[in-house]
């Protein structure tokens, strides 16, 4: 299952399940960072299997004020790939196919 590692003091790892995750600064995101440079909406992750088990997994960001960046190139939308490094805001994390 695809996962969602964010580094902090201590790695934490979120799976990421079919549909979407949402990841910002509020509370009532799937995910929440908690950190002053995330909006409180901030990206939406998108996990889709189609009929023949292909996985797409893509990442949107919702007009947020810092940016959502994979592998250091600023998006508004993109399909993530098995280690992407992701910025949401200055939050690291990285993306892992099989975690």
């Amino acid at each position: 299952m695809p996962k969602l590692v964010v580094f902090s003091t201590t790695p934490i790892e979120h799976e990421i399940s079919e549909g979407s995750t949402s990841l910002g600064r509020s509370s009532a995101n799937d995910i929440m960072l908690d950190d002053k440079s995330v909006s409180k909406r901030h990206a939406l992750i998108t996990y889709q299997i189609s009929k023949t088990g292909d996985i797409k997994v893509q990442i949107a960001d919702l007009h947020s004020t810092n940016g959502t960046f994979v592998n250091g190139d600023r998006i508004t939308y993109r399909t993530l790939e098995d280690s992407d490094q992701l910025s949401i805001g200055t939050v690291q994390c990285a993306y892992l196919l099989n975690g």
